[in-house]
């Protein structure tokens, strides 16, 4: 057994199949000629040769079925430049249910989740983005540094429903094949699921996650019975700043959301920028346990749209960070 393993759970919308969005992210953490802000001595980590075990949870399938893209032909080589356009959006993103809220308060969810992250400061987008060329699959969203405002804000709503889904537990009947899941507890058993098999593999667990994914991540971490300790969780452009996520997060014996007592370290890591996390990227609302808090970690990224899994992945400050995490020397 390693010492340290690792768990990676995905964020928002539609994705390639598990192991190609695993290579994606592995490619993230692994290069190491990352464009500016992040390029120059900026060695990029990779798991297989330092010899620690990883495990990928997957759980797009839920809200998204396997429609999965079959031609995956040079998209590393399209990033910067390949666009999502409103016209390929349902393709690239993929077509989520709409939610009926049953009262007032999973109302007020939606309209607030939305709104805070469409006032969510952001970057200025260049003059020629409508003349890139358009992003046809999936994968290309994972890699994105533009995005025109009507598909920011279509993507900003799709975040919401899928939050909204998981945090009320909702019944979500797949458009595509009529499946339903109850969202919440189907994602906390898989990630429990990834979490114990880590844990076969490794002394100690580091839990790495984006977007949608933080709030699983936590939710297990505090609200689950059985869950394996975690040594380090790290959150990537994640909303659990925001006050109406942390409502439905709050562990029964509590009146506000805390420091998971499984856990051992915190690492918030936000662009500030980045609408998903941009409403209130800082943790400072989660209440210290036995002397344990949320480090905050600003280390803004590049383009129009900041959300990106492998911006955050060439975060020269998230890298030390994660490296130091796993055991491993940055060379």
């Amino acid at each position: 057994m390693r010492k340290y393993a690792v768990v990676f759970v995905h964020g928002l919308a539609k994705k390639p199949p598990p192991e190609k969005l695993e290579e994606i992210w592995r490619w993230g953490l692994e290069r190491s000629s990352a464009p500016a802000p992040f390029d120059g001595k900026n060695p990029g980590i990779n798991l297989n040769t330092k010899g620690v075990p990883a495990v990928f949870n997957y759980y797009a399938d839920v809200f998204y079925a396997e429609d999965y893209e079959t031609s995956f032909d040079s998209y590393y080589e399209s990033e910067g430049s390949a666009v999502v356009k409103e016209e390929n959006l349902k393709m690239v993103a993929g077509d989520l249910a709409e939610p009926s809220p049953a009262n007032l308060e999973e109302k007020k969810f939606l309209e607030e989740f939305e709104r805070k992250m469409r006032m969510a400061p952001s970057p200025a987008e260049p003059s020629d983005i409508d003349e890139s060329p358009a992003a046809q699959e999936p994968a290309q969203l994972e890699i994105a540094s533009w995005l025109p405002r009507p598909v920011k804000e279509a993507i900003i709503k799709k975040a919401a429903m899928e939050a909204y889904y998981f945090l009320f537990d909702k019944e979500y009947v797949r458009p595509q094949d009529g499946k339903a899941f109850k969202v919440r507890e189907e994602l906390r058993n898989r990630l429990l699921a990834k979490l114990r098999e880590a844990a076969e593999k490794g002394e100690k667990l580091v839990l790495v996650t984006h977007s949608m994914g933080t709030m699983v991540a936590y939710d297990v971490l505090r609200n689950c019975p059985g869950c394996p300790p975690v040594d380090t969780l790290f959150t990537l452009g994640s909303p659990l700043g925001v006050t109406e996520v942390q409502e439905q997060l709050v562990a029964k014996d509590r009146k506000k959301v805390d420091f998971p007592p499984l856990l051992g370290r915190w690492v918030n890591v936000y662009d500030p920028l980045d609408p998903v996390c941009g409403a209130d990227p800082r943790f400072n609302d989660y209440a210290p346990f036995e002397g344990r808090a949320v480090e905050d970690v600003k280390e803004s990224n590049w383009g129009s749209w900041r959300h990106t899994i492998t911006h955050y992945f060439a975060g020269k400050r998230f890298r030390a960070l994660f490296a130091q995490a796993v055991g491993v020397e940055l060379k």
